[in-house]
């Protein structure tokens, strides 16, 4: 908990939080982008969540 605390200060964390703001701001006024991100994401989750039902269903065969 401590060494999260120190590195918020730090240029590595700064960075990493202004590309992250930069590419969240990107997002937010590209409406088109953001659909198109959660369709990804959603297919993606489905696609995963199918494998594991698979692999329940086929564990004691």
């Amino acid at each position: 908990m401590f060494l999260i605390q120190e590195e918020k200060g730090s240029a590595a964390y700064n960075a990493g939080y202004e590309i992250g703001y930069e590419v969240g701001q990107w997002i937010a006024q590209n409406p088109l982008l953001a659909v198109f991100i959660g369709a990804v994401v959603s297919v993606g989750f489905v696609w995963i969540l199918t494998k594991v039902v698979k692999q329940i269903r086929t564990f004691g065969e």
